[in-house]
C-alpha cells in the first residue's frame, strides 16, 4: 500500500480533532452491582450487610477478577475496598510504612493504591507469563520450587487476556511471537545457550485505548447482583472460630473509625505483598502470632525486582538496534522485545533469572508524547503543537512505522540504555513485620526490612557482559558497560523496588515451608485464602500482574466448585485438631 503525504496529514488532523473533542470518559461507576459507600455513622441505615458466603478484601487485579468470575453464582459475596472511586489523602495515609531495610519507593501511591481498581491505577501495563524454570526446584536458588508447573497455569494465561486488555494471553513471550504476529524473525540471533528472546505485551484499557487496563472502571457494571461492593471499608482483622482453624468473621472500619463485623465462612485476601501479610499478623485475637503463622512464615521471604541500567548505547548509531530489539504492534497492542538468560547459563553459573531490554529516555519535545497528551484530552499548548511541527520528519516516519510496518514509534531520544530486571534470592530475613507505630485506626503499621544479596547484582552484571559480547559478534552497536558493572560493584543507590512486593505468604504444600497451599488456602485455617503476588515462592524476572490474574482465575474456579463452602461440625464446634 502506498500512502501519500496528504494521507498522513489527514490522519494527523483527524487524531488532533478527536483528541481535542473527546477527552477521557468518566466510567468509574456502574449500575448493576450493589455499591455501598461508607462515610460516617449517619449512613448506618444504608449498611444492611451482616453476613455473606464469601468476603473478598481488595478490589485490585486479583480481587476484581475473582469477584467477576463468581458473579451470578449462588454465592453471596461482599467485596471490601478501603478506598473509593477516586483517590483521597485519607486513604493514602493508611499505606504508611516503617522502612528499616534497603531504600524503597518513598511515595507509597507508587506501590499500593487504596482505591477501587487497586494498583491497576499505577502499573506500567507490562504483561508476560513466568518461564518454566521459575517453577522448578533449583539447587542454586534456596527455597525455590512451586507446587505447580507452568502447564497447570497455561489455560489461565489465555483466560487472563480480557481481564488485562491483552491481544492474546499466551504464546507471545518467546519465538512463537513471530508466527503469532505473522512477521519474519530477525536473521541475526544470539547464542541460544546464552540468551533467549522474550516479549512483554502492554495492556490496553477497553474504555480508553491510550491507557493501560484500569480494572476499577465499570467494575460495578461488570459484576453480578450477588456481589456487593463496599467502599471506604478498611479491614482491621479476620476473626476465626474458637479453635482458630476456620474463619468466622471480618472486622472492618468505616472512615469515621466505627468498627463493623461481617459474618462469613470464606475470605480471600487480595491486598498485595505488604498488606496481606500485615492483616494476617494483625488477626491475632485467637492465635497470638496471627492467622496462618504457626511456623513463623507470614511476612517472610519478601522479594521485589531490582531494576536499572547496566550500560548505554550511542543514540546516533542506534536505529538498527532499535529495530532489532524494538517494539511491535499486533491486534492493536504493543509488544516490547528483549532478552532473557537461558536456563543453561543460569544452571552453569548459578544465576538468577534475568531479562534485558532497551530503555529509552525521550527529549522534552518528543512529538509522540505531545500527541498522547492531546489524545488524552490534556494538551499543553502551544508547546505540544510546536513539538509536533518542529519534528515533522520524525512524526511522518512514525506514522508509517506504526500503521504500515506495525512497529513502535521512533522516539526523539536523550539517551538509550540497556535496562535489566532480575529475580531475587528468597531470604526469610527479608520480611514484613509489625511496627510499634499505629495508623489512625489504632492498628500497627507494617515494618519492612527488604534485603538485597550479592546474587542479584552478580546476575545483572553477568547479563550485561553476555549481551555486550553477543552484540559484538552479531555486528550490533557496542554496549558501553555502566561503571558499577565494569567495576564489579553492587547496585547503585538508585536501584530501589519497582512496586512488586512478593513472597510474604508463599505457596508450598508443606505447611512448615509455606503459608498457603497450591490452592492458595492458608494452611490450618479453613475458608481463608490469599490471592496475589504474595503467594509466589519465587519472583522470576517478569512483571507479576498476568501471573496474579491467572492464579486468581484458578482460585475462582476452586471456589466456584464449592470447595470448603460448608465447614465440618468439628470445626464449627471449635475443635483444636489442626485441619489438613
Amino acid at each position: 500500500m502506498h500512502w501519500a503525504v496528504d494521507d498522513y496529514i489527514l490522519i494527523v488532523i483527524f487524531l488532533f480533532i478527536r483528541g481535542c473533542l473527546c477527552g477521557p470518559k468518566n466510567t468509574e461507576r456502574g449500575s448493576q452491582m450493589p455499591v455501598i459507600e461508607l462515610k460516617n455513622s449517619s449512613n448506618d441505615e444504608s449498611v444492611s450487610l451482616m453476613e455473606c458466603d464469601l468476603c473478598i478484601i481488595g478490589s485490585g487485579p486479583a480481587g476484581s477478577t475473582i469477584a467477576r468470575e463468581l458473579s451470578n453464582t449462588g454465592l453471596s459475596i461482599t467485596l471490601l475496598e478501603s478506598g473509593n472511586f477516586v483517590r483521597s489523602p485519607e486513604a493514602d495515609i493508611l499505606n504508611e510504612v516503617e522502612n528499616v531495610g534497603r531504600a524503597r519507593i518513598v511515595d507509597q501511591w507508587g506501590v499500593r493504591n487504596r482505591i477501587v481498581g487497586g494498583t491497576s491505577h499505577t502499573w506500567t501495563g507490562r504483561c508476560g507469563p513466568f518461564d518454566a524454570i521459575d517453577f522448578e526446584k533449583r539447587s542454586w536458588v534456596p527455597a525455590s520450587g512451586w507446587p505447580l508447573d507452568i502447564g497447570q497455569l497455561s489455560p489461565y494465561f489465555d483466560r487472563s487476556a480480557p481481564y488485562l486488555g491483552l491481544a492474546t494471553g499466551s504464546g507471545f513471550s518467546d519465538d512463537r511471537f513471530w508466527h503469532l504476529a505473522g512477521r519474519k524473525q530477525p536473521r541475526s540471533r544470539p547464542d541460544p545457550t546464552m540468551l533467549l528472546p522474550f516479549f512483554w505485551q502492554y495492556s490496553r484499557d477497553d474504555t480508553n485505548p491510550f491507557e493501560y487496563m484500569r480494572v476499577g472502571r465499570r467494575l460495578a457494571s461488570r459484576i453480578g447482583p450477588n456481589v456487593t461492593l463496599v467502599t471506604g471499608a478498611t479491614v482491621l482483622r479476620i476473626d476465626p472460630v474458637e479453635s482458630g482453624r476456620a474463619v468466622r468473621s471480618v472486622a472492618f472500619a468505616s472512615p469515621d473509625g466505627r468498627e463493623r463485623t461481617l459474618l462469613t465462612r470464606n475470605v480471600v485476601l487480595c491486598c498485595g505483598g505488604i498488606e496481606s501479610a500485615r492483616l494476617l499478623l494483625l488477626s491475632n485475637t485467637v492465635t497470638p502470632n496471627g492467622l496462618g503463622n504457626d511456623h513463623d512464615l507470614v511476612g517472610r521471604y519478601l522479594m521485589d525486582h531490582p531494576r536499572g541500567s547496566v550500560g548505554t548505547f550511542d543514540v546516533s548509531d542506534s536505529e538498527t538496534l532499535r529495530k532489532w530489539i524494538g517494539i511491535y504492534k499486533f491486534r492493536g497492542n504493543l509488544f516490547r522485545s528483549g532478552l532473557r538468560l537461558s536456563p543453561e547459563v543460569q544452571k552453569a553459573e548459578g544465576l538468577l533469572n534475568c531479562s534485558a531490554w532497551l530503555g529509552e529516555s525521550v527529549t522534552p519535545d518528543d512529538p509522540w508524547n505531545a500527541l498522547k497528551r492531546i489524545l488524552r484530552g490534556k494538551p499543553q499548548f502551544p508547546g505540544d503543537a510546536l513539538s509536533i511541527a518542529a519534528n515533522a520528519g520524525l512524526f511522518v516516519r512514525g506514522l508509517k512505522d506504526y500503521f504500515i510496518d506495525r512497529n513502535g514509534l521512533p522516539r526523539k531520544l536523550n539517551s538509550l540504555n540497556l535496562d535489566c530486571m532480575c529475580e531475587q534470592r528468597p531470604d526469610p530475613d527479608s520480611r514484613v513485620t509489625l511496627s510499634e507505630r499505629l495508623d489512625r485506626f489504632g492498628r500497627r503499621l507494617p515494618r519492612i526490612n527488604w534485603r538485597i544479596h550479592e546474587d542479584e547484582p552478580r546476575t545483572m552484571r553477568t547479563m550485561a557482559e553476555i549481551v555486550a559480547r553477543q552484540f559484538v559478534q552479531m555486528g550490533l552497536p557496542a554496549l558501553k558497560l555502566a561503571p558499577w558493572v565494569r567495576d564489579g560493584a553492587g547496585f547503585p543507590p538508585a536501584f530501589v523496588d519497582v512496586a512488586h512486593p512478593t513472597g510474604t505468604t508463599r505457596m508450598s504444600d508443606d505447611r512448615t515451608k509455606g503459608v498457603v497451599d497450591a490452592q492458595c488456602r492458608v494452611h490450618g485455617v479453613e475458608g481463608l485464602y490469599v490471592a496475589g503476588s504474595s503467594v509466589f515462592p519465587t519472583v522470576g524476572h517478569c512483571n507479576p500482574t498476568q501471573m496474579i490474574v491467572a492464579l486468581a482465575l484458578r482460585l475462582a474456579d476452586h471456589l466456584k466448585a464449592g470447595a470448603e463452602k460448608t465447614l465440618t461440625p468439628s470445626v464449627l464446634a471449635g475443635s483444636t485438631t489442626e485441619a489438613a
